[in-house]
């Protein structure tokens, strides 16, 4: 019955582990909400395009023309979300 128990317990584990980076929430990456809030410095809701080049090389300004769906110059949480999903 042992083997049994210890055999459910690490499926189960192997489970949680596997959804939580489907999620984007891996060991090694910041949750999008996360990066979006440590990349507005100016606190208003939205990443210019100068807040959104400090987040690294992958944040190029084709980058950001690319998310910036409505044309505004600026992106918001929804837009920026659109690069984490692209890259899963």
């Amino acid at each position: 019955m042992k083997p049994l128990t210890l055999l459910t317990t690490l499926l189960a584990c192997t489970i949680c582990i596997g959804t939580a980076e489907a999620k984007g929430h891996s060991r090694n990456r910041k949750p999008p909400v996360d990066e979006f809030k440590k990349l507005d410095k100016d606190h208003n809701g939205t990443l210019s395009p100068e807040e959104f080049a400090a987040g690294g090389k992958k944040n190029t300004p084709a980058e950001f023309a690319k998310l910036d769906k409505n044309g505004d110059g600026k992106l918001d949480r929804y837009e920026f979300s659109l690069m984490h999903k692209k890259h899963r």
